[in-house]
Parts: C-alpha cells; structure tokens; sequence
C-alpha cells in the first residue's frame, strides 16, 4: 500500500478527541482551540463523553455508556437508544447537532482527496467497538502487544543495526 507521508502517519497514529464539552458550550462557534487531541488509550475515554477518532480514511464516532440521553437525542433523533449499526448521522434542527455536523465536516476538510465514512459506536456494543476504535488505540499494550512509544523504539534500534 503506497501512501503520503501525511496520510501515512495519520493512519499510524490518528486523532481522537472529545467533542461533548464544546458541543455543549452556550457559545455557537467551534474553533480549533476546542479540538485537543488526547492519547490514543482505554484510559482516556470517559464514559460520559462523545469522541471523534480520525485514522484518514474513517471517522468514528465514540458514545460513551452513560452519555446524557439530551446529547444523543439531539445528534441521533430518537434513534439514539437503538443499535448504532443502523442509525445515520445526519444534520437535525438543533445547535448541537450543527455544532457536530461542523467539527466533521473540518476533520473531512483537512485532506479532501478522500471523503470519511462516519461509524456510531456505542461503549459496550461489540464486535463493532473493538474493530472501530479499541483495537486502533496505539498507545495502549493490548495482550502483550507492543504500545506505540514501544513500536516506534524497537523500529529505530532495527533501522540503527541495519545502518
């Protein structure tokens, strides 16, 4: 698979941030200083928060266990307490659903070459948590598996004896 260096690293190491706090400030507009990344670990996903995970290629949209019902109700209809596998994103008439609507569309914006797929997932719901977002948590030892930081340190030792 031949890549850019941006897209590549993006697949690499993707995004993931928390979007439910700025979705829920009075103020109508959503700049880049709202947008923090955070690590890529279990650790990091509250259970009352709503995160976005850009890999490059899909975005996925990560509903925490206990979520307010106002915020899923508001971004999914009533739709928001059925299985996520059948249910669309798409623009309702509110402010917060067009406050998401807009953070999407600049992670979509930021490499329009490709345009991401949007996948609900719900904390709990598997197989589809695990194939969309745990498994891609890098910076989490998944059974024995090497972490990111661990990653990156063995393939420099490996790139140093081949020199």
């Amino acid at each position: 698979m031949t890549l850019p260096v941006k897209k590549m690293l993006k697949l690499l190491y993707p995004d993931l941030v928390r979007v439910d706090e700025s979705l829920v400030k009075i103020s109508p507009q959503t700049d880049e200083s709202d947008k923090k990344r955070i690590p890529l670990t279990v650790e990091s996903l509250d259970t009352r928060g709503l995160y976005i995970f850009d890999d490059g290629f899909r975005l996925v949209l990560w509903f925490g266990g206990s979520i307010s019902p106002d915020i899923g109700r508001n971004l999914l209809g009533e739709d928001f307490t059925s299985d996520y596998s059948k249910v669309s994103l798409s623009l309702r008439d509110n402010e917060m659903s067009r406050k998401l609507m807009k953070i999407i569309n600049k992670f979509r914006e930021s490499d329009s070459s490709y345009f991401q797929l949007c996948h609900l997932v719900r904390q709990g719901e598997q197989p589809r948590e695990s194939f969309f977002l745990l498994t891609n948590l890098v910076d989490d030892k998944n059974s024995g598996a090497y972490s990111y930081a661990d990653w990156i340190s063995q393939l420099y030792r490996q790139v140093q004896q081949n020199a």
